[in-house]
């Protein structure tokens, strides 16, 4: 999966105080703007499935929304906003849809307020939120239902969503796409190998992922993916 290099996984010895300087920034900043909402994700293998990177938005108290395929082929996770691994925090897998590719993450650290949702039309720009305080800009081209197969490739599904025009990476995948009022419209997924063009999930999406029943996930060597344990 290619990223940017705000999220490029940098080796390091994680000392306690950095650990801790990063709960405190995490703690103290999710429960302001669009941009402390932003967290970057890794992962590493399971099984056969290569280590990942991505982004995750901090959707409630602890809880941080993030992509689907991002975590799908996960050993573990953990969440930064710095955009590297120094002072990550652990994450838990707790709720994984493929055939939306939402994913919750618990991470009892962090501290935000409940985001609120919204709905975007044709021509509105969102801001996308990028870890360590940087920002995108997209407009929406159209309100659509994508059909596409779903994370596993078992067969194909149809969620609502957005054609949009911007810069977005395939490493952004999870970034929130807010309006001008912070609310959370949609999340960054993928982006078309043929046309200009980039695609999110919807906001009517990701209520039904926020209310949905919980459990922990873990890693099956033999699968090389999570399951719930």
């Amino acid at each position: 999966m290619g990223s940017r290099s705000h999220l490029q996984a940098v080796p390091t010895t994680v000392t306690r105080w950095v650990t801790l300087l990063a709960v405190l920034v995490l703690t103290t900043s999710c429960a302001g703007g669009v941009g402390d909402r932003s967290v970057a994700v890794f992962t590493s293998r399971c099984g056969t499935t290569p280590a990942t990177s991505g982004v995750g938005v901090v959707v409630d108290e602890g809880v941080v929304l993030t992509a689907a395929h991002v975590v799908i082929g996960a050993g573990s996770v953990t969440v930064s906003t710095t955009g590297d691994v120094v002072g990550s925090l652990p994450a838990d897998i707790v709720h994984l849809d493929v055939r939306r590719d939402l994913a919750l993450l618990r991470v009892p650290e962090i501290r935000a307020r409940p985001v609120d949702l919204a709905t975007a039309s044709s021509g509105d720009d969102l801001t996308v939120a990028l870890p360590d305080a940087t920002f995108g800009r997209v407009t929406v081209t159209r309100p659509v239902t994508i059909n596409i197969e779903d994370v596993r490739a078992d067969t194909r599904s149809r969620r609502a969503g957005y054609e949009l025009r911007g810069e977005l990476v395939r490493g952004d995948s999870g970034a929130g796409l807010f309006d001008e009022q912070g609310n959370l419209v949609a999340m960054f997924f993928s982006r078309s190998v043929t046309r200009d063009v980039i695609y999110a999930i919807g906001d009517t999406e990701i209520a039904h992922v926020l209310s949905a029943p919980r459990a922990l996930y873990s890693c099956d060597l033999e699968e090389s993916r999570v399951v719930i344990r």
